[in-house]
């Protein structure tokens, strides 16, 4: 971990702290690494290819100040900004994605940014001025997300290149009438006849009218002649903790009536399949054949050489059986409540489950509350509070057998979601392989309990009847294809990397995403634009085999202002997040700090040496990456990376697998939260100027953002934080006795509880538009963001200060203080 030295001079700006606490009432109580099949040609992960030395030909300041055109046709400066001459923080609210250079005809085809984005949207001529520039080339793909744009659903196949099986799409061009010039490889091809006639008129007709060749993103379904075998149904493999630990925790009561409760809306059709596990220190399956009477248990007493019932038995049709499901989900809550079994033979379920969809699919969701500890699979405790170095023996997997097992889940196309409602230490390094190569999610309760852990109570009830409503596609497969010059160097995100182009996708949810880092490897000078094209063949859960296309075509630029005008600060911190995730697993948190910073620094006097900025005066940066020092500092802030913070390593695995799988507004919203002022908003005196969020049909307006530091809190008022995966509502002991009536339901300050973890639902129109606005903040979320009360002179004040990115803490810089430090190093 890098030591940041004290800087003697005297700052510019006073930073206030927040008023010392005066009592204390109380306390609130991986991401993808460097696999064999995950990085192409096991490069740093890093921004590979872009060298280690920031020393480049020196260009005229000029340059730097070049312009480039949007997509309006307009002219965006680009300039210089000294760092250290800012008068204000440069973040209260979120940079503006950047245009590409693209003319108004070309930027109205491409897709939306909803499905695919880059981290810069004009990209290098070559390999060198990658380097020259010291920025991460990278692409996030969206493919399943429920657009503003949704694909066109077009009627035929259409065509692809026979040489690199690229679709046809609005930016291939037409050398005559008879051929199109491939736009990846650059292959002329032959026009289909339907392209040039119309099949039901017979008279000729333009191609350029053809839908393929006037929308960006399309889809349509895979013809019976071109389906491999019959389609699969959905099916649904619930594997359930029945431990004596598992029963202590009362999960299981509310995950099944839950489940009863959504029985109905469990997407599929009538086809749609389901079965039951639950383990101990034994292993048992429910036959639920609709000719039986009441539920049958087998019980697999040889977790060793475990038996694998006929599929059929297992799993049933989910409409002909339903009765005897609804029987015994009522019945599985009480049915082990006299069992005393520590044992926990999470392994052999999995393997189980595992050999029970081997012709199938489909997918499981896996509940967990101890370490396992009973046959294959079995886990020692290695979670050691006094080493904080924690490199690969902690961060890492303890053994190969989760990973060869999701491995197998995978190649057979099912999906592994895990639910951890573990009281202690899982290792949820080992564990998590499970939900990373199958494309799964994983959701985490630490010290989960049904009485005394309300707020998690509630976050399991919302996220489980979410996850279960929620559409997907299953048996997928993702492709990503671009023009040639451009390679795929590295893949980050919950699924397996099978080529170098091509994605296994079991499940593929909404907010599934993909990010592949590129290098260019070879001339792409000769070409004008370049396109990515993401393909989805997926099964929907209506027994559609369909294949959903994305085109995304950006300009080629050989000037460093030029890139620089389309860097996209937040797709680049979103790559910077992965890249330190996968860093700390394989190496150390310290070593992806200290490569956080180099990063950081080399941007810097890349940028300094290129615009021949005086060498002592100034710390410049293009105005497009005016952020990225205070993300960089916000991510060495991040629980996932800060050796400063307590915490379990069970959780600062599960923060690191949030920034590695989650879309990426959730991730900035986790590295650098939003802040308002609720009381004021309550009254009507700031909005957001961005306008208002939908929350079903009404339209909900947030308040004005605000920075994060104690400068902008008063004892007076009261402010919401929103972390993404938790909210903080910070009360002044000087509050306004209106707010804390309306809202809080108290009548003064002293008499809120000193711990609140659950936000009162009232009948006043002031509680009744918190909860509205609350609702939208925790709109499209995978994870169900609970909020806290937290009082001005409680203990829990520490949580929400940590928050405050801009300002200095006991084991970490202010914002200026970091600038200081940057400009010392460069």
């Amino acid at each position: 971990m890098p030591v940041f030295p004290k800087s003697s001079k005297q700052l510019k700006r006073k930073i206030h702290p927040l008023p010392p606490a005066q009592h204390s009432n109380g306390a609130i109580g991986f991401q993808s690494h460097t696999h064999p099949g995950q990085s192409v040609q096991h490069k740093s992960l890093w921004t590979t290819g872009l060298g280690t030395s920031a020393t480049q030909d020196t260009l005229p300041m000029e340059q730097l100040m070049g312009t480039t055109a949007n997509g309006n046709g307009q002219q965006a400066e680009v300039r210089p900004i000294n760092l250290l001459e800012q008068q204000d923080v440069p973040r209260a609210e979120p940079a503006s994605a950047p245009e590409p250079n693209l003319t108004p005809s070309l930027q109205k085809l491409n897709c939306s940014s909803d499905a695919i984005q880059c981290t810069l949207v004009n990209i290098p001529q070559s390999q060198a001025l990658l380097k020259q520039v010291k920025l991460p080339l990278g692409l996030i793909c969206r493919p399943f997300k429920d657009s503003r744009e949704p694909p066109l659903l077009i009627p035929d196949v259409p065509p692809q290149c026979p040489s690199c099986q690229t679709y046809i799409n609005p930016f291939v061009t037409f050398t005559d009438q008879r051929h199109w010039k491939c736009n990846s490889c650059f292959s002329l091809n032959e026009v289909p006849g339907n392209f040039l006639f119309d099949t039901m008129t017979g008279s000729p007709s333009n191609p350029y009218n053809r839908p393929e060749l006037q929308h960006a993103a399309v889809e349509f379904l895979v013809p019976m002649e071109y389906q491999a075998g019959q389609l699969r149904p959905v099916t649904y493999l619930f594997v359930f903790d029945v431990s004596d630990c598992a029963l202590e925790t009362g999960y299981l009561g509310i995950v099944c009536k839950i489940l009863l409760q959504n029985i109905d809306r469990l997407p599929g059709d009538s086809q749609t399949r389901i079965g039951f596990i639950t383990f101990s220190s034994t292993v048992n399956v429910f036959q639920l054949h609709n000719s039986l009477f009441r539920p049958r248990m087998m019980v697999m007493a040889d977790t060793d050489d475990i038996f694998v019932p006929n599929e059929n038995e297992m799993l049933v049709n989910l409409q002909q059986s339903r009765q005897l499901i609804i029987s015994l989900l009522e019945e599985l809550p009480g049915m082990f409540r006299d069992t005393q079994k520590k044992a926990c033979a999470f392994g052999p379920a999995l393997q189980l489950a595992q050999k029970v969809l081997t012709c199938c699919g489909g997918r499981v969701s896996a509940f967990l509350t101890q370490l396992p500890n009973t046959g294959c699979g079995s886990l020692q405790l290695r979670e050691d509070p006094g080493d904080c170095t924690l490199g690969a023996k902690h961060l890492g997997s303890a053994m190969n057998f989760y990973k060869v097992l999701a491995l197998e889940f995978c190649g057979q196309q099912t999906g592994v979601d895990l639910f951890l409602l573990s009281q202690q230490y899982t290792d949820l390094a080992s564990i998590a392989c499970l939900s990373r190569y199958t494309c799964g999610s994983m959701y985490y309760y630490p010290a989960f309990h049904h009485i005394h852990s309300s707020a998690l109570v509630e976050k399991l009830h919302q996220e489980f009847q979410s996850y279960l409503t929620r559409s997907f596609g299953h048996e997928g497969m993702l492709r990503i294809r671009c023009t040639q010059g451009l390679i795929v160097d590295t893949f980050y995100g919950n699924s397996f990397l099978q080529s170098m182009q091509m994605l296994t996708v079991p499940c593929v949810y909404p907010q599934a995403e993909f990010a592949f880092q590129m290098l260019i490897d070879g001339a792409i000078a000769e070409s004008s634009h370049v396109i990515f094209q993401c393909s989805l063949l997926y099964t929907s859960c209506q027994g559609e085999r369909r294949v959903r296309i994305y085109t995304y075509c950006l300009p080629v630029v050989s000037s460093p202002a030029d890139v620089y005008a389309g860097a996209n600060v937040g797709i680049i911190v979103g790559f910077l997040s992965k890249m330190a995730v996968d860093r700390s697993v394989r190496q150390s948190l310290s070593s992806s700090r200290d490569e956080l910073i180099k990063m950081l620094t080399d941007v810097l006097v890349a940028y300094r040496t290129s615009a021949g900025s005086p060498q002592h005066a100034t710390l410049p940066i293009p105005n497009t990456l005016l952020q990225l020092p205070l993300y960089v500092l916000a991510l060495l802030k991040q629980p996932a990376f800060h050796t400063g913070l307590t915490m379990t390593l069970d959780e600062r695995i599960f923060r690191m697998s949030q920034l590695m799988e989650q879309p990426l507004s959730f991730v900035l919203q986790m590295v650098y939260p939003d802040l308002y002022r609720i009381d004021d908003y309550l009254n009507g005196e700031t909005v957001d100027n961005q306008g208002s969020v939908e929350t079903d049909t009404r339209p909900v307006k947030r308040p004005a953002l605000i920075p994060l530091s104690a400068e902008g809190l008063t004892l007076a008022g009261a402010f919401l934080m929103d972390c993404g995966n938790a909210l903080y509502l910070w009360v002044g002991r000087h509050c306004n006795t209106n707010f804390l009536i309306d809202v809080l339901g108290v009548t003064s300050y002293t008499s809120l509880p000193a711990t609140v973890t659950l936000l009162p639902i009232l009948e006043s129109p002031a509680s009744k538009q918190t909860h509205a606005l609350l609702e939208s903040l925790r709109k499209e979320r995978i994870y169900y963001a609970p909020c806290f009360i937290i009082k001005d002179d409680s203990t829990s004040r520490s949580i929400f200060i940590q928050h405050l990115i801009n300002d200095r803490t006991e084991s970490a810089m202010s914002y200026y203080e970091f600038l200081l430090h940057l400009k010392e190093q460069v």
